[in-house]
């Protein structure tokens, strides 16, 4: 038993010292340390009391020699208590502390003012129950009923913290994150966290607990048992019990740490996809660039050859602009689809949104721009410099499709729903035809009888905002305007 609970903290330590910085690790932590502090300090307590040798003997195989040690070392009683108080304390406030923390579900002002209540509970009940403590308070109020009343008050309090956990997380779980891993995590959590609850509430469902009475001797007291009035239940199976519990947390901590793991497979998993769907893309710009090369280099020669010619000289330049020109367009879409690595980050949907309006005011454009920001904060996992572009793009379409209307207008708006970021990109631009909508963001697909158009950017936009596990959708009616969509999901 040792051996396993050595186990589990050194697995605990090096799946997550190295994300100490977040406060749902550091909750972690004392979830798994009021577990095991609780059950040490608590089967050290027993060893005062020859009747439960049999229970740490068939749980420890302690030897009659080992157990003689125990109960002749006399651990002092007083602090054997204070440390199983201190470890239940800690475990209740750890688990309400860990569903706020990892949820996120208050703001930073909030979860302060949350944890300072947490703080003061758990300072209250650990002085309350001090052995020390109560005796003085004992016998500074001498009332029975008033002091019954407090300890009432305290177990109401923990039950509360367990109810408000568990909300938490499941109210999480089913109304706000729209991302599967997060989702699925979530679940683990509940799933684990119940069981582990369980097996504590049944061998601790009474403590903390008054251990220790005053006797009719000044300065000599007696120590109590646990009040174990379902022994014929428990001692059988509680070796087993602990054995699952460690387990539990064993499985805990290695689901917990899998977010960071998931999160770096899965921008591989994007980066993969992404140059899968681009492949072919780069195979074609490849085999282009060395059309427009050539062509550029039989310009060249003709118009050494022909320099008396005016008409065939005005001729071969605007060949080799136009040439140039489809060059640079080529570099810079297969620029656009290299740099595909996702670096997802928490951040306020706000941000690459401002950045992206920021960015199209600079240039000079012919329409008014009106931006509607959100009036709620939202938070999404969001690569700032990809989804900013991706954004750009939607904006820099709708303000070229403007550029013949004198009263062009761009309608940006930001708002959530039903646990999803949205943005909302609207112009009263020309529209796009119904037959065309479907291969809005197939690549190469375009509208624009340009040679610097390459339908590029719409398709970029979607891979983008799908590796944000986002979507987007469109819609559009001729002389009358498009909309995009985007859905970010609110973490």
């Amino acid at each position: 038993m040792l051996f396993v609970t050595l186990v589990l903290l050194i697995f605990t330590i090096l799946f997550t010292y190295k994300k100490l910085n977040h406060a749902s690790t550091r909750f972690m932590y004392g979830i798994i340390i009021g577990w095991v502090l609780s059950f040490v300090s608590f089967t050290l307590y027993l060893s005062k009391f020859n009747y439960y040798f049999n229970v740490i003997h068939s749980f420890f195989d302690f030897s009659p020699g080992t157990w003689n040690y125990l109960v002749l070392t006399k651990f002092n009683p007083n602090w054997l208590i204070r440390m199983l108080n201190v470890g239940v304390g800690l475990f209740y406030c750890s688990l309400l502390g860990f569903a706020i923390a990892f949820t996120r579900s208050l703001s930073l002002s909030k979860q302060r003012f949350v944890y300072g209540g947490i703080s003061l509970f758990f300072i209250i009940e650990t002085a309350y129950y001090d052995p020390a403590f109560h005796i003085v308070l004992s016998n500074w109020i001498n009332n029975l009923l008033f002091l019954n009343t407090i300890e009432i008050a305290l177990m109401s309090l923990r039950y509360l913290i367990l109810f408000v956990a568990f909300g938490v997380l499941i109210n999480y779980y089913l109304n706000y994150p729209k991302i599967r891993f997060i989702k699925n995590l979530t679940l683990y959590h509940v799933l684990l966290f119940i069981p582990l609850v369980v097996i504590h509430l049944f061998i601790f469902s009474w403590a903390p607990k008054v251990l220790v009475k005053e006797t009719y001797l000044k300065g000599y007291f007696n120590y109590l048992q646990p009040p174990l009035g379902y022994q014929s239940i428990l001692l059988p199976v509680f070796p087993f019990a602990i054995y699952l519990t460690l387990i539990l947390m064993i499985y805990l901590v290695y689901k917990f740490n899998s977010i960071e793991n998931y999160r770096k497979n899965r921008d591989i998993q994007i980066n993969k996809s992404i140059d899968t769907a681009t492949l072919g893309t780069r195979a074609f710009t490849h085999a282009l660039k060395n059309h427009l090369i050539g062509i550029q280099s039989e310009a060249t020669y003709l118009k050494e050859r022909h320099q008396a010619d005016s008409e065939s000289l005005y001729s071969l330049d605007l060949i080799l602009q136009s040439s140039q020109s489809a060059l640079t367009s080529i570099n810079e879409a297969a620029d656009k689809l290299k740099n595909m690595n996702l670096n997802l980050q928490p951040m306020s949907v706000d941000i690459p949104v401002g950045q992206a309006i920021a960015r199209l005011s600079e240039q000079v454009i012919s329409c008014q721009i009106d931006y509607s920001p959100g009036t709620l904060p939202a938070t999404s996992y969001i690569d700032s410099g990809h989804l900013t572009e991706a954004i750009y793009n939607l904006l820099l379409n709708a303000s070229e499709s403007l550029q013949f209307r004198e009263d062009g207008r761009i309608v940006v708006e930001r708002s959530q729903q039903n646990g999803w970021a949205l943005i909302r990109i609207a112009d009263n631009g020309p529209g796009v035809p119904e037959e065309h909508l479907e291969a809005i963001f197939d690549p190469f697909f375009t509208t624009k009888a340009s040679v610097n158009n390459w339908g590029i950017g719409l398709s970029y936009c979607h891979k983008i905002i799908l590796g944000h596990d986002g979507k987007i959708v469109v819609e559009s009616k001729e002389d009358v305007g498009t909309t995009f969509t985007v859905f970010l999901p609110i973490i």
